[in-house]
């Protein structure tokens, strides 16, 4: 999959206060919170609004704060949000 997501769906939890780290092959990349990217996840929306129609269930993809390595086939992937859980994907060559 090209866009991999867990098998959670959260609620309650506040998009805009969400601890976050990134990992390959078990090393940190990234640590941040998400009140501490530029954009807010409203504002977010709003762009995103500006030029698709959003419908219930679509998946909005928030980005990152810094940039991760590049990455080859067989490095992990590990995407740890607090209050959620982590997502662990290898990484494949595409076909």
């Amino acid at each position: 999959h090209r866009w991999p997501m867990g098998p959670w769906i959260a609620t309650g939890l506040d998009p805009n206060n969400l601890d976050t780290t990134v990992r390959i092959n078990g090393e940190v990349q990234i640590q941040f919170n998400t009140r501490d990217m530029i954009f807010d996840a409203a504002t977010h929306i709003a762009q995103i609004s500006r030029y698709s129609t959003l419908h219930p269930g679509d998946v909005i993809w928030l980005g990152s704060e810094g940039a991760t390595p590049n990455m080859k086939p067989g490095d992990v992937v590990e995407i740890e949000i607090g209050g959620i859980g982590t997502l662990r994907n290898p990484v494949v060559a595409e076909a």
